[in-house]
């Protein structure tokens, strides 16, 4: 998966990737003081293919919080 229209601060490579932290239930972005019946989301990183700059961080699904 990669972003229209990237271009890297760093290198000017114009190739991303995304990475996604968050695949256990320990690691998950959760809401401060979350309900024990929340699951949680996991968190996309999308990041410059060549040097690995980090250009974004998103939540996969707002609704979870």
């Amino acid at each position: 998966m990669t972003e229209k229209n990237f271009v890297c601060k760093e290198c000017g490579h114009t190739e991303s990737k995304v990475g996604k932290i968050g695949n256990s239930g320990y690691d998950k972005v959760k809401p401060p003081g979350f309900n024990a019946f929340k699951m949680g989301t996991s968190l996309l990183i999308t990041c410059c293919a060549n040097c690995g700059e980090v250009s974004s961080m998103r939540i996969e699904n707002p609704n979870a919080l």
